[in-house]
């Protein structure tokens, strides 16, 4: 995770030769790539900048930037006795000469970066070479962050009114407050919320508290803090009070993690967890929470050093090495289904008006025949046992009717024309001739043989064989 300042300091030197990221889990280095694929883009220029002769290294550079190295991660790596022996190892290395058969710049990187994992085991403490000049003077936020949509790429609203947000990262608070303030609005009415938070790589702990702070109520208070080194320095980052705005602290919140939740993305669902706020479910995230910045080595080397720790004032302290436990473990690619399914239950289990939880049961049927289908969990049910009369479970309603002529299953509805039922899978058919959505499924539930009609945008109703 890093600090606000330090943010806006990495990210233009990140944007230029490691892709976007509030900070980056311990991974190949583009000295794993071709140089043509390490070819990046100049976040200044927007230009090709091609790796030329500046990419060997000799004797010098190498001695330059391990002197650096070891003298920068001394003075301010969060933990003194950690840095001690980072610092030591560093200089052993450099006696040594464990370095002297490198030669390229981002080879270099890679193996520092290794080297100093193996001691600190810090997924924030990374090398990293920039192919381009580094930016001089005050850093900057780059426009490209601008056209960022505040780390948010997709709001909508699933089946049953559970609203579905999809973060990418939690991009500086003056730029993301819009598109979360936005985001919430869109997701105001919904019942229940699921965040995605599998790709969240990191970013602001202001913007973090922000939507701690729509998913709260009351009064403000303390969410998470940084304890820097410098000076012993204790930082807070606080809830607001959005009043009316907020979502509040009562609808089922779900939070979606996997290993490519790091960092700020981490520190939004150990929050939420913490505060029992939330039901985290997917994997155990990246482990990163030490937040820090970067700092120039020289000939273009940078390294990220963790100058702080993030302590959370409930726990005390934080998911450092050990990532966020999901209260659900599933698979990260089964997490959203999961999630989804959980909250149609706990609306169902609330829910006392007859249609409106048959509405609700309706969804968990559409979900549990997918989920069926694409796992390859349940057999494929012979059309004989699915001819007949489907009447609806609650309320009135039409009749479907499920007949079969020359060995294709029909829909027929009084008034309608009849339509050829198209397998997909496990016991899903499409109707033929409507558009993607319409769907039939099947399922036997306690000797019953049911149908759920999906006639988007209506809901679907489940209808039971007579």
């Amino acid at each position: 995770m890093l600090g606000r300042r330090c943010y806006a300091a990495l990210v233009p030197l990140m944007m230029g030769f490691i892709g976007l990221g509030g900070a980056i889990p311990l991974q190949p280095s583009l000295a794993a790539q071709t140089p043509d694929q390490a070819i990046p883009r100049d976040p200044l220029t927007a230009g090709t900048v091609r790796a030329a002769d500046s990419i060997e290294i000799d004797s010098r550079v190498r001695k330059d930037v391990l002197d650096t190295l070891a003298r920068e991660l001394e003075s301010r790596y969060a933990i003194p006795d950690i840095a001690n022996k980072l610092a030591a190892v560093v200089r052993e290395k450099e006696r040594a000469s464990a370095y002297k058969n490198i030669r390229t710049a981002p080879e270099f990187a890679r193996v520092l970066t290794e080297d100093l994992f193996a001691v600190a085991h810090d997924k924030h403490l990374h090398v990293y070479f920039s192919f381009a000049p580094l930016p001089q003077g005050p850093p900057g936020l780059p426009p490209e962050l601008r056209r960022m949509n505040g780390g948010i790429s997709e709001v909508r609203i699933l089946d049953g009114n559970v609203g579905y947000m999809k973060l990418y990262n939690v991009l500086p608070v003056e730029l993301a407050r819009d598109a979360v303030t936005a985001a919430f609005a869109f997701a105001h009415n919904t019942d229940a919320l699921i965040i995605d938070n599998r790709d969240n790589g990191g970013g602001d702990p202001n913007t973090v508290a922000l939507y701690v702070s729509y998913l709260s109520e009351g009064k403000p208070y303390v969410v998470n803090t940084f304890h820097w080194r410098e000076g012993n320095r204790v930082e807070q980052f606080k809830t607001t009070d959005l009043g009316e705005l907020a979502y509040g602290s009562r609808k089922p919140v779900f939070v979606l993690t996997g290993q490519g939740t790091f960092s700020g993305g981490e520190e939004l669902s150990y929050d939420l967890q913490v505060l029992k706020r939330a039901l985290i479910v997917g994997e155990v995230t990246g482990g990163g929470a030490n937040p820090g910045g970067p700092v120039p080595l020289g000939h273009q080397f940078v390294v990220n050093i963790p100058s702080g720790q993030a302590i959370n004032p409930v726990t005390g302290t934080s998911w450092e090495g050990v990532g966020v436990k999901p209260d659900i473990p599933v698979p990260a690619a089964g997490a959203l289904s999961r999630a989804h399914r959980l909250a149609i239950e706990r609306l169902s289990a609330v829910t006392a008006d007859p249609l409106s939880r048959a509405m609700l049961d309706a969804v968990a049927m559409k979900l549990e025949t997918i989920e069926q289908a694409e796992s390859g969990s349940v057999s494929r049910l012979a059309n004989a046992e699915l001819l007949g009369n489907y009447t609806p479970a609650v309320g009135g309603g039409t009749t479907v009717h499920i007949l079969e002529k020359d060995g294709r299953l029909i829909r027929h509805i009084d008034g309608l024309a009849d339509r050829e039922l198209i397998y997909l899978n496990g016991n899903r058919y499409r109707s033929a001739g409507l558009p993607d959505g319409f769907v039939i499924s099947f399922r036997t539930d306690q000797g019953k043989t049911e149908l759920l009609l999906e006639e988007p945008p209506r809901p679907s109703t489940i209808r039971v064989k007579q």
